[in-house]
């Protein structure tokens, strides 16, 4: 009796730390927000399915990580934080950039790394060196993302230098954005490298990076301001990192290698 209590404790011992997870699904769910209109981050491939894509499975991962059954809502991109605020959803996974003023009132944890970029058409012979070349031109944004604020910063620079400014179009989808430049009524969208890999994958030739800022942005999951759920959040992305569900989401998806360079570390 005493050797069979003395193995079970080696086996114990030898067996993975539970993985707690974060107060936000102790329930047993993962309650997670997205708009499924950002490829191949989050979408819909037909009508009245679920949507599918990169935060999907990366939701599906932590959920699985933890042991819990993941739960999405879909809205409009401009209602995700505040959905958090409401608690319509305790998690948004959903092509955010991690933000310092996000981080004011949230508390956030990056999971994929991305780069900001200018998309055309690909028989644009324009060469554009910065924001500031698209002076008097119409570019297509997304509604409550973060790139209507850097391009009007961009504005007011180029109105105190006298020249232009950018004619910014909003649209509450980034598929709307996308087809303005399709159909030829704004030169350009501005999105991340991560979209324009799947429009190339979707559409070979149709469009191109006009522009690339070069600067290294990152994905991050937000949730409510709490220092012992964003150690477990973290714990548990580092987890998806080490085991190679991160890669394998990122294959899957065609995402350049890039995005998962140092995550988890």
């Amino acid at each position: 009796m005493k050797r069979t209590f003395l193995a079970l404790i080696s086996l114990l011992a030898a067996s993975p730390a539970f993985a707690d997870p974060p107060s936000f699904a102790a329930g047993g769910t993962l309650a997670a927000c997205v708009d499924p209109t950002f490829p191949p981050m989050e979408f819909v491939e037909k009508a009245g399915d679920p949507p599918v894509g990169v935060d999907i499975d990366v939701i599906n991962a932590l959920a699985d990580h933890w042991k819990v059954k993941p739960e999405i809502t879909t809205m409009d991109f401009n209602g995700l934080m505040p959905g958090l605020a409401s608690k319509r959803c305790d998690i948004v996974i959903s092509g955010a950039l991690l933000k310092p003023e996000r981080l004011k009132t949230l508390s956030g944890v990056p999971y994929l790394k991305t780069g900001v970029v200018m998309i055309g058409k690909a028989d644009d012979a324009t060469t554009y060196g910065s924001y500031e070349d698209f002076s008097g031109k119409v570019v297509a944004v997304q509604s409550g993302t973060s790139y209507v604020d850097l391009l009007t910063k961009v504005n007011e620079e180029l109105k105190k230098a006298g020249k232009p400014e950018i004619t910014l179009q909003t649209y509450p989808k980034q598929t709307d954005a996308i087809q303005q430049v399709v159909v030829g009524r704004a030169v350009a969208t501005i999105s991340q490298d991560t979209e324009f890999a799947y429009r190339e994958l979707q559409t070979p030739g149709t469009l191109k990076i006009v522009y690339s800022a070069g600067a290294e942005d990152q994905y991050a999951a937000y949730f409510r301001k709490d220092e012992k759920d964003e150690a477990a959040v973290t714990e548990a992305v580092k987890a998806i990192a080490a085991s190679g569900a991160l890669k394998t989401i990122a294959d899957k998806w065609k995402l350049p290698a890039a995005t998962i360079d140092g995550i988890g570390q």
